[in-house]
């Protein structure tokens, strides 16, 4: 089934369209530079998939290029989830990053429905996103990623995690800018709202393609999008821009718990074939916060998966800490066995110690 592009004007921009479009793109170049995610001469990668998030940041992005002479390459990726379709979507964006003059990378894959490995088919589809973005940023040399989430994107995901349950630091959201393996990952249009992008592209004159699984409220994200923040807009229309807030806030504080957190690590000792290893006596002396800092730094260095992280790992880690027997072990997740010899509590795979 042929999906149609959502309508553009016929006519050409107005005088009204080029005001609205250029508003647009001073916004998001006042972010761009706000947070540093760029500069002349960067080579970048732009994720996109046809939708309006993604054109919207691909235009703005192919602008920009001109003005700070940044060099583009379109990455789209097919995840082969919704077949036929999802084809479409590619050539679609193929056709518009050879319209534009820019270097098209793109993969597909056939991820199937059901989960894999303990994943839901929205964490595989983000892991391998991410995967073929970094690789495809590697392969043509660039060190920026850039994504289109928005701040409608932001209120989601901090919701989400509220209703999930999460960490303080969890509460930021959407980081507008992180570093991961080298690379900068960026969200440009992370300060705009759908409704804004949508008038820009009719401003513009720029198509789009529309995923059919955005309708599924099967799916958490989808669900949290049509039906929880639209009833909670019935008693705060502004619930949306008081998430982005709140995220920004824990964003701002824990910046600064962090930094001053970065005092304490040199508690924790480097890896030693494979094991990390902390003073209990060092750590229990430190504040509730200061302690959750170490014990999340000395997971993460010995490899575990800080997102599967709860409440009660965090409450069994300090009575161990606490109370632990010389001997005695913990389970976390990410196959972690945490031991404890004398004073010294050891982070380390399970896997390792069963082959030991």
């Amino acid at each position: 089934m042929v999906r149609k592009k959502r309508p553009t004007r016929q006519a050409g921009p107005g005088k009204r369209d080029k005001v609205l479009a250029s508003r647009f793109l001073t916004k998001v170049r006042h972010t761009i530079e706000h947070y540093g995610m760029m500069a002349p001469g960067d080579r970048v990668i732009v994720a996109v998939s046809g939708g309006p998030d993604s054109v919207a940041l691909l235009a703005v992005m192919s602008e920009l290029g001109r003005r700070m002479g940044l060099a583009v390459i379109v990455a789209n990726l097919d995840h082969g989830i919704r077949a036929e379709e999802s084809r479409q979507d590619s050539a679609f964006v193929r056709d518009l990053a050879l319209k534009m003059g820019m270097p098209f990378e793109h993969r597909e894959l056939h991820l199937g429905k059901g989960a894999s490995g303990g994943l839901s088919l929205e964490e595989r589809a983000r892991e391998a996103r991410y995967l073929f973005l970094k690789e495809a940023a590697v392969k043509n040399g660039c060190s920026v990623i850039c994504t289109g989430h928005t701040m409608d994107d932001q209120s989601e995901t901090v919701l989400m995690r509220v209703i999930k349950g999460t960490s303080l630091s969890s509460l930021a959201g959407i980081k507008p800018i992180r570093e991961e393996a080298g690379l900068r990952i960026v969200r440009p249009l992370i300060r705009v709202t759908k409704s804004e992008i949508i008038a820009y592209l009719e401003a513009a004159g720029l198509s789009c393609v529309t995923d059919s699984t955005n309708q599924d409220v099967d799916l958490f994200r989808n669900a949290v999008r049509l039906e929880v923040l639209p009833f909670l807009e019935k008693y705060n229309p502004g619930i949306r821009r008081s998430l982005v807030n709140l995220a920004d806030e824990v964003r701002d504080g824990t910046g600064y718990a962090a930094s001053r957190d970065a005092a304490f690590m040199g508690i924790v000792n480097g890896d030693r074939q494979g094991a990390v290893t902390a003073a209990v006596s060092e750590i229990i002396l430190q504040p509730k916060v200061v302690r959750k800092a170490i014990f999340k730094e000395l997971l993460r260095r010995a490899g575990g998966e800080l997102k599967k992280l709860t409440y009660h790992h965090w409450m069994d880690m300090d009575v161990f800490l606490k109370k632990g027997r010389n001997g005695s072990s913990l389970d976390l997740p990410g196959d972690i066995r945490v031991t404890r010899n004398g004073d010294i509590v050891t982070f380390s795979l399970r896997e390792r110690e069963q082959r030991a």
